[in-house]
């Protein structure tokens, strides 16, 4: 696109004649070009150069309406090396890279100490204990009375089968495992949960459950008489980027829980600290601290390394809300350091979504766990282990810092 055409679409967000997300109509479809355009409306407007903004491998044509709407560039965020981290698990075995995409200093040096001590003794063991993502139906009966025929309709036999295979239409990659109701007077949520795959697949189970839905009104209507109303896709039930006890309870995603025992001397020597004390301060710490403070969550820093993980892989940040729902637990057995984290709902996805975006997918490529040809979703079930792996040894790093009052030094090392 010629410079003097950049100027007149430039020019023409100026003067208010078309929107942001016309610009495309002014390029030939082109996304590239498009935000070059919106860049250097704002460069303009705002009298500043975006150089840095506009400095990026990205291809927006694949990534608006993917990704992102109206792109003028990207925002970039260091990328660390952690090291390979071992990890003994139900569908991840062997050692894995660790990368970590974080502003926060200190962050992948900790990482890495976490690594470097779990690996001396083994690795991390890992187990998925429950996998299947969410998605809340709300539905509207006449009374009370009508929510339960549907209740008893929904755990019928008969319910189950053809909701399930209303669902399986809608998707070649969801099968569905349940849907629960829950009755709030006229008002009825359809808890649906369903494997995805490779995908993180909430897009999947909503389109596959609305469908789902649609099927069954029609479907009661017509049998028994019942009108039903469907008041939204989702009804807060799921929960999706909440912090909610049904998703500690039930699970949203892969539920995972790792442990590792370390070596009192491994210990000792590694964070100068008897482990007797790293158990004392998880208890008045993550335990005691966390309910005092009505948290969701009983562990030291989950989120940190959550956050850090999901942006480096592709995944949907806004979700280390559900999955910093976390609980850290130590105690000392048979003289070892004995620790381990559970994490109920890691909601990450190998394929699709933000995996596909360039330096994401490398990352997950590096890792050996891109699902682009997996339909079972065994990458997926491998990368939620990895994460709850590299989520545990953050927290025996914390642990041990803070046991051995290093945190407050570490940081104060930080350049300001």
């Amino acid at each position: 696109m010629s410079e003097d055409r950049i100027d007149a679409a430039v020019q023409a967000l100026l003067d208010g004649k078309i929107k942001f997300h016309e610009v495309e109509g002014l390029t030939g479809n082109d996304s590239v070009e498009a935000s070059r355009v919106r860049r250097r409306f704002l460069e303009k407007k705002f009298g500043m150069l975006l150089k840095h903004t506009g400095s990026s491998t990205i291809d927006f044509n694949d990534a608006v309406n993917r990704n992102i709407e109206n792109p003028i560039g990207a925002a970039q965020v260091p990328l660390g090396y952690a090291g390979e981290i071992k990890v003994n698990g139900d569908n991840a075995n062997g050692s894995y890279p660790v990368l970590l995409a974080t502003t926060e200093g200190r962050l992948v040096a900790g990482i890495s100490r976490g690594i470097s001590i779990v690996n001396k003794a083994g690795g991390v063991n890992t187990i998925v204990a429950k996998d299947g993502m969410a998605r809340d139906v709300l539905v509207r009966t006449s009374n009370v009375k009508t929510s339960s025929k549907l209740l008893h309709w929904i755990e019928s036999s008969e319910g189950k089968e053809f909701l399930r295979n209303a669902f399986s239409e809608s998707t070649s990659h969801g099968k569905l495992i349940d849907v629960r109701p829950f009755v709030a007077g006229r008002d009825v949520h359809l808890r649906f949960r369903a494997t995805t795959g490779a995908a993180m697949g909430m897009n999947m189970v909503t389109i596959a459950a609305k469908s789902a839905i649609d099927k069954m009104v029609q479907h009661l209507d017509g049998k028994l008489g019942l009108h039903i109303d469907i008041l939204s896709e989702s009804g807060n039930m799921c929960s999706d980027k909440k912090p909610a006890y049904i998703n500690f309870i039930e699970g949203r995603g892969v539920s995972v829980t790792a442990d590792i025992t370390r070596p009192r001397k491994l210990v000792e020597e590694s964070f100068r600290v008897k482990p007797e004390r790293m158990v004392e301060l998880n208890k008045v710490k993550n335990l005691t601290g966390s309910a005092l403070a009505g948290s969701h969550g009983f562990n030291a820093h989950v989120a940190n390394t959550l956050a850090a993980m999901y942006i480096a892989h592709g995944q949907d940040v806004a979700q280390i809300v559900e999955g910093s729902m976390a609980i850290t637990d130590a105690a000392i057995v048979e003289d070892n350091l004995y620790v381990s984290l559970l994490m109920p709902s890691i909601e990450v996805g190998t394929y699709g979504g933000g995996t596909a975006r360039e330096t994401q997918k490398e990352a997950l490529s590096l890792m050996g766990l891109y699902g682009n040809s997996d339909a079972e979703g065994k990458t997926r079930l491998a990368f939620a282990e990895v994460v709850a792996a590299a989520c545990l040894t953050g927290e025996l790093n914390l642990l041990g810092a803070e046991a051995g009052m290093d945190l407050s030094k570490s940081h104060g090392k930080i350049k300001r």
